[in-house]
């Protein structure tokens, strides 16, 4: 099993100051996949494949390989399609990228190693990720990480990246990104759960409950792009003739024009709150029965189009608790 690749500028940038404080929101540790065309960076959350697993949102970033390494990285390994996957600690890993920063690092390789350390009188071989910095002065860095998965747990992580669960239709959510963080605060006063609903007319509405007093305050957002293009539904005599927001979400539910699910606050608080690290174009938000949906759509730097060397989603489970009151 062999890995090596000469990291980007870029790739530097895209690990160090956006992706890798979006992940820190969401746990301690992630997986890393490496492959000859694509990273992955992954946090199971509650679709771990362990019993140990919490209800927490599944996380995955991918990134092409030629944005973040300088050539074709070599990759071997006995898995089908020469992917590499192991687990290191966030906090490390930061440490390492701050590093290769504050010494304005060249050429930073980085590479699969093994090495001795002590285990009590003796020593034991471990795996470790090195990253070997060039420039004036050559630094070595070495990030410990697990164990390389065996095949069978690489292609359970395949699947999750690879799903193609998706939402009947998506509701882009990113011009109200600003308004809707300063609204989830609010909302998480009253209630841990929140009851998303979006509408095929591009509204989005936001329920909490609050269990003292009996009353539910939700805020509704309006005129948002649908996503396919097929799937948006023109406004309704019946939506629109509502004076209320409360009307105007009965109507539509009334006309089968909605999906709902109820999450986490706190959660959904995590997925708006980490656009201000990766600031994307679009963040389109689908729900079906078993999860919210979030695909953080970036553009290309040189042209400005849409790109797909990189992107990321957020699976957020819904809440199975009577208690949230809706």
């Amino acid at each position: 099993m062999r890995f090596k690749g000469v990291l980007t500028q870029r790739g530097l940038n895209e690990l160090g100051r956006g992706f890798l404080p979006t992940l820190q929101r969401f746990g301690k540790t992630v997986v890393l996949v490496l492959g000859p065309e694509e990273v992955h960076l992954v946090s199971e959350g509650g679709m771990a494949s362990d019993a140990d697993s919490t209800d927490g949102p599944f996380v995955c970033v991918r990134l092409g390989a030629p944005l973040v390494f300088d050539a074709a990285p070599l990759c071997q390994s006995k898995h089908n399609l020469n992917l590499i996957a192991f687990e290191f600690d966030l906090k490390l890993f930061e440490r390492v990228m701050h590093g290769a920063a504050s010494n304005e690092a060249e050429g930073l390789e980085m590479k699969l190693s093994m090495r001795r350390v002590p285990n009590g009188e003796e020593t034991q071989a471990r795996p470790f990720l090195s990253f070997q910095q060039g420039g004036s002065i050559s630094i070595t860095s070495e990030l410990p990480i697990s164990k390389p998965f065996p095949q069978a747990e690489v292609d359970h992580l395949i699947a999750l990246i690879r799903s193609d669960d998706v939402c009947p239709f998506y509701v882009d959510l990113m011009p109200a990104v600003a308004n809707l963080n300063e609204s989830l605060k609010r909302l998480k006063k009253l209630s841990q759960a929140c009851l998303v609903t979006l509408v095929k007319n591009g509204d989005a509405h936001f329920q909490a409950f609050r269990m003292q007093s009996g009353c539910t305050v939700g805020v509704e957002y309006r005129g948002l792009e649908v996503h396919p293009d097929g799937e948006r539904v023109a406004d309704d005599r019946n939506v629109e003739a509502q004076q209320q927001p409360t009307g105007r979400l009965a109507a539509a539910k009334d006309l089968g024009m909605c999906s709902e699910l109820i999450v986490r606050a706190k959660h959904l608080t995590s997925a708006f709150g980490v656009c201000q690290y990766t600031r994307p174009a679009k963040l389109l938000c689908g729900a079906n029965g078993d999860f919210l949906h979030f695909l953080y759509v970036y553009l290309d730097r040189a042209g400005g189009a849409v790109t797909d060397k990189e992107s990321m989603a957020i699976k957020i489970p819904c809440v199975q608790d009577s208690s949230a009151g809706f």
